[in-house]
Formats: C-alpha cells, structure tokens, sequence
C-alpha cells in the first residue's frame, strides 16, 4: 500500500478543481535541476586586485551579496560559491529564457559610487558620499504614476547618506557605475531612514536598466569576469531522459537478479528498495539546498547501489548462518539453528559491518560538503541522504519485511533459497524418535 501510495503520488498531478482539491504537483518534479540538466548559464569572477586588504573575508561578503542580488531579482534557484580558497565566485543560474539580463545583471559587477562630481574624472575621495558596500538593494518602483528606482542602503551606508543628501540638499547628487554616469539626480529632503526614490520620468525599462546596474556595483570587491558559458535546456532534457532510462532498467535488472538468486529474501530487498527509492526521492524535493545535477546523479545511482550492498550483504550473512546447520545433526539444528534464527543472527552480525562502511562513507560527503566545488557539493548532498536512507532501510524496513514474509513462509526455507541440509541416517533415526542402542 505505502508502496503504490509513493508511486501514485510520485508519477500524478493534480490540475485545479480536479477532485475536488488545489493544485497537487508530483514530488519528484518539484527537485530542482541544475545547470547542466535544466540549462542555464554560469559565470565565474575573480577580484580585479589580489591586494586588497581582508580579501577573503570581503570576497565572502561579495558573494552574500550578488547571492542576495538573483534572489530578490526573481532567480531563486542560482546557486553562488566560492572557489580556489576563497579568491573565486561562481555562479549558476539555471532555467533562464534570456540569458542576455542575466549576463547584464551579473556579467559586470562593478566600482559604485556616490559623489557630488559633475565628471568621473572630478570625483576624489573627498566628494565621494557613499560606494558599493554602502547600497543593500536597488530595485524598480511605482510611484506617483510613473515608474522610479529605489534604494536601499545597510546602517553603514543609511548613516553616509543621510549626510551626505543633508550637505546637498536642493544640490545635485550623481551616481557613478564603472565611471559612467547613470544617474544626476537633486535632492530634495534629508533622507535619514535608508529608503531612497529617485524619479525622472523613466520607463520601465529604463528604470530596470539603472537599478540593475546600481544594483551590479554594490559588492565588496570589484570582481571581474574570467569565466562564462551558456548551457541549453535540451542538453539538459537529452540528459534527464537518459539517466530516467537507464535507472528503470538499472532497477528492473537488480529487482530480477534479487528475486532469482535470493528468492523471497530478495523479494523482501526489492520492496524494500522501492520504499527507499520513493522517499529518496521525496526528500530530494523537499530539502532546500538540494540540486540535481549529472554528478548529484552519480551519488543517487551509488546510494541506490550502496542499498543493494546493504541488503546483499545482510542476506549472505543469513545464508552463512543456516549453513552451519550442515555440521550438526536436524534435532540440534531445530533448536538454534532455525530459519529464524538464521534471519536473526544474520541481521546482528551484518549491522556493524553496514554502519562501519557507511559511516565512513557519510565523513567523506561531509569534506566533500566543505572542501568540494560545485559539482562534487550536488555529489555529496545527494550521497549523505541516500547513505543515511540505505542504512535504515536495510537494518530497519528490510528486517521487517523479511520477517514478515518469513511468518507465512516459516516452514519452506527453499523458498529462501538457503543452503540444503545433508541428512544422515543416524539423523533420520533420531528425526523418526528411534535409536539402534
């Protein structure tokens, strides 16, 4: 029943008013894809100068920030790391339809500043009010029926520009990006609450355009780029498409190897497995920092693959165990040497094995989690959960399952495919309650 539930609920969604109930998506269409199997584009940045001071610590800062920048922009899937001891910000944007705003928006982190300067070759320090670490946000508003760029800026900066509009009032302030001039604008009161509107009968387009790039040299470090590439989403499909193929029929062989060889035992696996399989999948979609990629499904197929170990190796062990019924004679054996006891036995010999290979297995995704790219991050993030999920569903479903198609089956041990009992004569006499004595 959990079983067809899972499949159910994993395969079927529902379309609003369908049932009577709101719109329902099926799980494993709600994990998020990255780059490489949903398209998209990425980028890579380096800081213009090695020698700034606090480099790492600012670039950490640079790299909050731009993350901060595609999530109130709407991108909330990009994924922002830092790379080569922290000297290196790479950026991932997936499922993007028009990689030219993205390129614009991000393709350009830039020198921000804020001076009372006509030219870019008149501002110095000395009239320069606010820069780019000083700005939190900028963003396109409505207001007064026309569109507007506002402005957003942290404690820092709030208390920078509530200085700098109170020695310019009724002056103009101009805003420089990369050396040009975006924006000229009088002002008209003393803002001192960090909340900026800056007006002129812009477009949406245009206020966009200056928001973006506002928006672009807010950041810590001037970074420039070293890296970019666009990926197309039928790469990514093509790729889906075929790792959905070759992980049924992957399943499909182990299910009918796991049946033939180990016969109810592997029956008791390959349910098991599918339990597994669906709530992998149901805490792939839910977990947030969860995304797919061609290395995540790496890690997916080796979990699956690490589950299948699991159980092969609890099922040797059971096999071992009434094997040693062959040294010793049917009316011993019916007392220790049981097929539940065999099961039992089996179970609590294999468990240190299991944890102890899967524990080291769960320390080397944590340094991969730490000390990995990108890449080997979606590896590592998609292993830990299906570690973590293979060990209890082999020590915990696997046991219960086996033990309750055991309960039906307690008398039929071939059908566990365990090993033959020789029977002797002497044993058949003292099976027939007789003696020769």
């Amino acid at each position: 029943m959990l079983i067809a539930l899972g499949i159910v609920f994993g395969v079927v969604s529902l379309d609003h008013g369908e049932l009577g109930i709101n719109d329902y998506v099926a799980y494993p269409r709600n994990i998020k894809l990255g780059l490489d199997l949903k398209g998209g584009i990425y980028a890579v940045f380096e800081p213009k100068s090695a020698k700034e001071d606090n480099l790492e610590t600012r670039m950490q800062g640079t790299a909050a920030a731009l993350e901060e920048l595609l999530f109130d922009k709407g991108y909330t899937e990009a994924v922002v790391s830092l790379e080569a001891n922290n000297t290196r910000i790479r950026v991932e944007v997936p499922d993007v339809d028009d990689p030219e705003t993205i390129f614009n928006l991000i393709g350009t982190p830039a020198s921000l500043v804020f001076s009372s300067a006509e030219t870019w070759d008149e501002v110095t320090d000395e009239n320069t009010y606010v820069t780019g670490k000083d700005v939190a946000n900028a963003y396109v508003t409505y207001q007064d029926g026309e569109y507007a760029i506002g402005l957003e800026f942290n404690d820092a900066g709030t208390k920078k520009f509530a200085a700098a509009t109170q020695e310019r009032l009724n002056q103009k302030i101009a805003i420089y990006v990369n050396g040009v001039q975006k924006v000229n604008a009088t002002v008209n009161s003393v803002i001192a609450n960090g909340r900026a509107i800056i007006t002129g009968n812009y477009t949406y387009d245009d206020a966009l355009a200056v928001a973006t790039s506002i928006q672009a040299g807010a950041f810590d470090v001037e970074l420039t780029m070293v890296e970019s590439r666009t990926i197309t989403a039928t790469l990514g499909a093509n790729s889906v498409k075929t790792s959905i193929i070759a992980g049924i029929v992957g399943l499909a062989l182990i299910i009918v190897f796991m049946c033939v060889f180990y016969r109810l035992l592997g029956v008791a696996a390959s349910l098991s497995l599918l339990i597994y399989g669906t709530f992998y999948l149901f805490f792939l979609s839910i977990f947030p920092w969860v995304q797919l990629t061609l290395a995540g499904i790496a890690g997916v197929i080796l979990s699956i693959g690490m589950a299948v170990d699991g159980n092969i190796i609890v099922f040797s062990r059971i096999r071992d165990e009434y094997g040693l019924g062959n040294d010793i004679g049917l009316e011993e054996r019916s007392k220790s040497m049981s097929v539940h006891a065999s099961i039992k036995a089996g179970f609590r010999k294999a468990t240190p094995a299991i944890i102890d290979g899967n524990i080291t297995t769960i320390l080397g995704c944590i340094v991969m989690l730490f000390v990995g790219g990108s890449s080997i991050k979606s590896f590592a993030i998609t292993l830990l959960i299906g570690v973590v999920l293979s060990v209890l569903s082999v020590l915990l479903l696997s046991r219960v399952l086996v033990y309750s198609i055991f309960s039906v089956s307690r008398k039929q041990p071939a059908a566990f495919n365990l090993p033959t009992i020789v029977e002797t004569d002497a044993e058949l006499a003292v099976e027939g309650g007789q003696s020769n004595d």
